[in-house]
């Protein structure tokens, strides 16, 4: 699999090197933080979380192991199988939001002087393909699973993370990341914070009942007991 997780990091760094050199959003010369504004958004976490994952495989191809289930992992394969737990999360998670609400209105989530500038292939390297990348990993790759305690800490503090951030930008910049959270009064944001993070752990359960399955004789997890 080194090929394949190889390929995969290079896709990824080539989206984030191309959108960083040549792709200028109309915010770009208003915004103050990393990666030319693009930081403040969840999808560029998802993506770089993506190449991190697949970089940790890399590594783990060359100098660690993939098999079925060793009973002293090094630490690059422990490492990896956590780091798989959240990255499949999180970009179910981005898939499902954003061609959710762009199916709803796409001025919620990629207003038209956006997409006049956003190129399709650097929006759908974003956007789509992280989710076959990340299936195609869960089916044909070996892995112990976290146990959920470990695997849903590390992907809320993710998600609690990037949720103290958008708040952040908002009370120091008077503006909200995303057009959509404009619409919202304060309890209806904190409804949908809460209904985002709900959603996030049913989405990490999935991942993790789907491990099981693909990979039934695979009962342990990174520290050798049972999952949680």
């Amino acid at each position: 699999m080194l090929l394949y997780h190889l390929s995969v990091v290079l896709f990824n760094s080539y989206v984030i090197w191309y959108d960083q050199q040549y792709v200028e959003l109309p915010s770009d010369a208003e915004n103050t933080t990393l990666f030319k504004g693009r930081g403040n958004y969840l999808t560029m976490w998802c993506l770089a979380l993506q190449t991190i994952y697949f970089g940790t495989a890399v590594l783990n191809d060359i100098i660690g192991t993939n098999a079925t289930a060793p009973k002293n992992p090094p630490l690059i394969r422990r490492v990896k199988d956590i780091v798989f737990s959240s990255a499949f999360t999180l970009a179910l998670y981005v898939f499902a939001t954003f061609w959710g609400l762009y199916l709803i209105d796409e001025d919620l989530i990629l207003p038209a002087h956006i997409q006049e500038v956003l190129p399709n292939w650097i929006n759908h390297g974003m956007h789509t393909t992280i989710v076959p990348f990340i299936i195609l990993e869960l089916l044909l790759t070996n892995r112990n699973y976290p146990t959920r305690k470990v695997g849903l800490s590390v992907t809320l503090l993710i998600n609690f993370t990037y949720v103290f951030w958008i708040h952040y930008l908002y009370f120091t910049q008077g503006t909200w990341v995303y057009p959509f959270l404009d619409l919202m009064n304060w309890s209806t944001r904190i409804l949908f914070c809460c209904t985002s993070s709900i959603i996030g752990v049913l989405f990490y359960i999935l991942g993790e009942n789907i491990h099981y399955i693909v990979t039934p004789k695979k009962k342990l997890s990174v520290n050798g007991s049972k999952r949680d």
